[in-house]
Parts: C-alpha cells; structure tokens; sequence
C-alpha cells in the first residue's frame, strides 16, 4: 500500500475566493470592489479632475455586502482595485437543524453550512418551513464568506 492510498483527502471552497484586477476609472455603481479586505458594492462614485499636484483621483463610497456598512475608499483613477468574484446560488430548504440550514441544490447535492440568519429573514425562513411551505433560498458567497439573501416560496414548474 502505497502512502496516498491510505487517506482520501477533499478539497473544498465556498466556490468564490477569488478576485480580479480592475481600473479604478471603470468602476460604476452596482459593481463590487474590496476595501479593507471586504467584498462591497459601489453605491457612489466621484471622480475629481487632474490637477497641478498629481493624477486624478476616483472617491468610492460602497457597502459591505454581508454587514450592510458603508466603506469608503479614494484611489488614484488608473490605479489598479480588487472587485470579487460574488456568486449567487438559489437552493431548495429542506431542513433546520441547530440554527443551521439544509439546503438541495439542483443536482440534489446537500450544503449544511450556511447559518439561519438571525435577523426578520430568519423569522420568515423558519416560519415558512414550520408552515411546511417549500421555499426556495438564495445564497451570496464572495472572498469564502457566505450569507443568506433573501427567500421566496416555491412556484410549482
């Protein structure tokens, strides 16, 4: 027997660690930019001119995706930023366990990790399952964090 038949070692990741080099200058509002290590969306943007004491300068105002604060962030305009990779994936609920979801995706694959959000979509989430109302729920991931989004009851196909 050989060493690596011994253990079967599997890698995983929440699917969106990863992020791109992006011109300042070609950020709009609504695209995502990395201030201070955390995934935002642009809410404003402002670009001032050129002037006799250096380039022109890019202020970004956006809010953290997953906590809702509002980051700021002034970068020369051809400087390079980080804008995360943010995916979104619907998934069926089938189970609560411990203030932890169970989720089905399409292919009927089970995600357990996601926690219960404890907040008014919570509410909703577990007093739609308690109504044993099948609801669909969307799931954001960026830079390996993941939150619940938003829940909708499931429309028969």
């Amino acid at each position: 027997l050989a060493m690596s038949d011994e253990f079967a070692v599997e890698t995983t990741d929440a699917g969106a660690s990863k992020y791109t080099p992006v011109q300042t200058s070609t950020m709009k509002k609504g695209s995502h930019i990395l201030i201070k290590g955390r995934p935002c969306k642009v809410d404003h943007i402002s670009t001032s001119k050129p002037g006799k004491h250096g380039s022109a300068k890019c202020h970004l105002v956006a809010i953290d995706i997953f906590t809702g604060k509002k980051m700021e962030e002034i970068s020369p305009a051809h400087a390079t930023v980080h804008s995360p990779e943010v995916k979104r994936v619907e998934y069926f609920l089938s189970s609560i366990d411990d203030g932890f979801l169970s989720l089905m995706d399409d292919s009927g694959d089970l995600k357990e990790d996601v926690r219960l959000p404890e907040n008014d979509l919570g509410t909703k989430i577990k007093d739609m399952f308690d109504n044993e109302v099948p609801c669909i729920v969307t799931v954001l991931a960026a830079m390996g964090e993941e939150c619940v989004i938003d829940c909708k009851a499931e429309t028969q196909k």
